[in-house]
């Protein structure tokens, strides 16, 4: 069955920490030399831009349902069908039928 994805300690998706990282290390190349800092960084915002052109447009900052979660949710929703009707067929299985005559 599908899981949801993972979030580092509960809060901090991996999406946001390579983004941290990222801006630190060209934090760190802008204080060692400041054009190779203007150069990262501008590398950094292209790459920003093409990211979020791609999440707006066919990602998860489109709108749509992903279908990811509507596959783990229709997952879920057999399991539980599966559950109740397991439980319902114990139940039924417990009664004797000749009884009811």
């Amino acid at each position: 069955m599908p899981v949801p994805s993972e979030r580092l300690a509960g809060w901090l998706s991996p999406t946001w920490l390579v983004g941290g990282v990222a801006v630190a290390a060209c934090t760190l190349l802008a204080s060692y030399d400041m054009l190779l800092g203007v150069a990262a960084g501008t590398l950094l915002a292209v790459v920003a831009v093409l990211w979020l052109y791609l999440a707006l447009r066919y990602g998860s900052l489109s709108g749509t349902p992903s279908a990811r979660v509507a596959l783990a949710q229709q997952a879920r929703t057999r399991d539980e069908l599966r559950r109740r009707a397991a439980l319902q067929s114990r139940a039924q299985q417990g009664t004797d039928p000749a009884e009811g005559a």
